[in-house]
C-alpha cells in the first residue's frame, strides 16, 4: 500500500483542453516531458473552419475524439489518463461525449474566450510584461478585451464595445470578387485584405466606417455615408445578382474598410501606455496590414502568436490552468504526418529517392514548384515550413501559375516570401524584424528587389514575410542556404500546402493527390522526393 501511494504521488499528470467552436481544437499537456501539442480538427476532418459542437452526430463526435486521443498516444506518448479536462466557456459540447472517450478526474471551465486568447499570446511571446489586445468577431465576453500581463499572471483591464471582426466580414461580404466563390464566411476577411491593395481609400468615408466597427449600426451608417446599398445584406442568403460592388468601386471600398479598421484600432491603442510591448491576438490579429502599421508608427515591440485565431483557444485554456515555468514555443507542435509509417513503402512503390537540400535547391532554381512535408505540422494558419509549397519568386508568371493551376484561388491574393534571419535586411524595409516568424507582418520590399522578386511582391510593394531561424526550422533554413549559393537571391516563395477549400494536409496520400492533380512538379516528404505518377 505504501509503495502504491508513493507511485501515485509521483505519477506525471497530463491535462487535456477542448474547444469545440469554429476552428475547433484540442490541446494536450504532458508533464513527463513538459510538452504541449495541439490538434486542429479541420486537419483531421478536411473541412475548413470545422465546428465540433454543431452539425455532427453523437457517433461522429465520439469517433473524432477517439481519433485525437489515438494520435496523442501513438505519436506523443500521452496516455488516456488526465488529471483535468478543460472545456471552453463557449463552443462547448456535452460532457457525456467527453467522458465516453477521455479518462479524467475532473472537468473545469476556467477561462473566458478572450482570457484564453490572451494567455495563448502572452506565454508564447518573448516578453516579461505586455499589454494584450484580443479582438475578433466572437467570444462569450465581448469582441474586444484588453489585458496587462507579467510573469505573475494576466489581469483584465477593459472591455471595449466593438466588433472589429464582424464589421470587417460584413464589409467584405459586399464585394462580389471576395464573396461569390467563397465556401465559408470566415474566408472573406483574408481575401478583402489582399484585394484592398488594388484600391484607393476614401478618407472621408473611412472616418464614417470607423464607427461601424464599434456600433454596427446599419441604419446610421447607410444614412451618414450615403451608401447606395443596405448594409443588412447577407450574401449567404441572397442570389448572386444582389452583390453590389465590383471592379474599381469594390477595390476602393475594400481599401476604405481596411483604413477604417486600422484607424479604429489605433484610436483604442493610443489610450494605453506606449512603453511596454504589446501582444495582438484574436482573429483580428491576422490582419497583417494593421500589424505592420502599428510596428511602423509606434515605437514598441509587437508579438502575434502563430495561432491568434480560435485555433489557439484550447492552448490558452491550458496555460491559464497550468502556468508554464518559462515561455513556450509550440509553432511546430501540431498534427503529425498521420501515415508516416507507410513512407518507405510508398516511396518504394513510386520510386521516390532521398534528396539533399542542394538537389532540391537546383530544382527550385529551375522554376520547379515543390510541396514540402516535414515532422509535425505548424499550428495556426500562418507559421509555415513543415507543410509548404515552395518555388522561385523571380519568375514573373509564378503567382499566376500557383493561383490558377496549383492553389486554384483568386487572382488578387498575394504570396509570401520566406527568408533566413541573416538575410532579411538585404531585401525588406521595416522598423523592426523581431517576431516575424509567422507571416504576421507585411514589410516593404526594397526598391532594387521589386522587379527581381515579382511573385512575392504585392501590388502595394509589401510582402507578408516569414523569417526562419536555423534552430526553429532547420530544413527550410538549409534549403534557403543552398538556394542562395546558386541563385541571385536568398528568397523563396512559400505558401501553405493545401488546395482551395481544404485545410493544410496531414497525410502522404493527400500530398501525392495534390502532386498528381495539380501543376506541382514534385513533393519532398521527409527528404524523399516524389515526382508525378506516370501511367503505363
Amino acid at each position: 500500500m505504501f509503495f502504491d501511494f508513493i507511485r501515485s504521488k509521483s505519477a506525471k499528470k497530463n491535462v487535456i483542453s477542448v474547444f469545440a467552436g469554429h476552428d475547433a481544437n484540442i490541446s494536450f499537456y504532458s508533464e513527463s516531458d513538459n510538452s504541449y501539442h495541439t490538434i486542429e480538427l479541420e486537419r483531421i476532418t478536411k473541412k475548413r473552419y470545422f465546428r465540433l459542437h454543431v452539425d455532427n452526430t453523437e457517433d461522429e463526435i465520439i469517433h473524432l475524439l477517439k481519433e485525437c486521443q489515438l494520435i496523442a498516444k501513438d505519436f506523443w506518448g500521452i496516455e488516456n489518463d488526465y488529471e483535468t479536462l478543460l472545456m471552453g466557456s463557449d463552443g462547448r459540447i456535452r460532457p457525456k461525449f467527453l467522458r465516453k472517450v477521455f479518462n479524467f478526474k475532473e472537468l473545469k471551465i476556467l477561462g473566458t474566450h478572450h482570457q484564453c486568447h490572451a494567455a495563448s499570446a502572452f506565454w508564447q511571446s518573448p516578453y516579461s510584461k505586455a499589454t494584450i489586445f484580443s479582438f475578433d468577431g466572437g467570444g462569450d465576453d465581448g469582441h474586444f478585451n484588453i489585458y496587462i500581463a507579467d510573469d505573475s499572471g494576466i489581469k483584465f483591464v477593459e472591455k471595449v464595445q466593438a466588433d472589429f471582426g464582424g464589421g470587417y466580414l460584413i464589409f467584405a461580404s459586399l464585394i462580389k470578387e471576395v464573396a461569390e466563390k467563397s465556401s465559408h464566411p470566415l474566408a472573406l476577411p483574408g481575401k478583402m485584405m489582399g484585394l484592398c491593395a488594388y484600391g484607393r481609400p476614401n478618407v472621408e468615408l473611412a472616418s464614417i466606417l470607423q464607427d461601424f466597427y464599434f456600433d454596427k449600426d446599419f441604419e446610421k451608417l447607410t444614412i451618414n455615408a450615403k451608401l447606395p446599398f443596405d448594409l443588412g445584406f447577407n450574401p449567404w442568403n441572397d442570389p448572386l445578382n444582389n452583390f453590389y460592388l465590383e471592379k474599381t468601386a469594390a477595390y476602393d471600398f475594400a481599401a476604405t474598410a481596411q483604413l477604417a479598421f486600422e484607424e479604429a484600432f489605433i484610436k483604442i491603442l493610443s489610450r494605453y501606455d506606449q512603453s511596454s510591448p504589446i501582444c495582438l491576438t484574436g482573429g483580428g490579429a491576422l490582419n497583417v496590414l494593421l500589424n505592420q502599421r502599428i510596428l511602423t508608427e509606434i515605437n514598441k515591440d509587437i508579438f502575434v502568436p502563430p495561432n491568434p485565431n480560435d485555433c489557439g483557444l484550447s492552448l490558452g485554456h491550458l496555460l491559464i490552468y497550468k502556468t508554464p515555468r518559462e515561455k513556450i514555443n509550440v509553432t511546430y507542435n501540431g498534427v503529425p504526418l498521420l501515415d508516416k509509417k507507410n513512407l518507405r513503402s510508398i516511396a518504394s512503390e513510386r520510386n521516390a529517392k532521398k534528396q539533399t537540400p542542394t538537389q532540391t535547391a537546383k530544382l527550385l532554381r529551375q522554376g520547379k514548384i515543390i510541396g514540402v512535408v516535414y515532422g509535425d505540422s505548424e499550428i495556426g494558419p500562418r507559421a509555415l515550413g513543415h507543410r509548404s509549397i515552395l518555388c522561385n519568386p523571380k519568375f514573373l508568371d509564378m503567382k499566376e501559375t500557383l493561383n490558377n493551376r496549383v492553389k486554384f484561388r483568386e487572382w488578387y491574393r498575394p504570396f509570401a516570401p520566406v527568408c533566413r534571419d541573416i538575410d532579411v535586411e538585404d531585401y525588406f524595409v521595416s522598423r523592426s524584424f523581431q517576431n516575424m516568424e509567422c507571416m504576421s507582418f507585411a514589410p516593404t520590399v526594397k526598391k532594387n528587389w521589386v522587379e527581381l522578386l515579382p511573385s512575392i511582391t504585392h501590388v502595394d510593394k509589401t510582402a507578408r514575410l516569414q523569417i526562419v531561424k536555423e534552430r526553429r526550422c532547420p530544413q527550410i533554413y538549409a534549403l534557403l542556404t543552398e538556394f542562395s549559393k546558386m541563385s541571385e537571391t536568398a528568397i523563396l516563395l512559400n505558401t501553405s500546402f493545401n488546395l482551395k477549400g481544404r485545410p493544410i494536409l496531414t497525410t502522404i496520400q493527400d500530398a501525392l493527390f495534390a502532386l498528381d492533380n495539380t501543376d506541382l512538379d514534385g513533393v519532398l516528404i521527409e527528404d524523399y522526393y516524389f515526382e508525378k505518377q506516370t501511367l503505363n
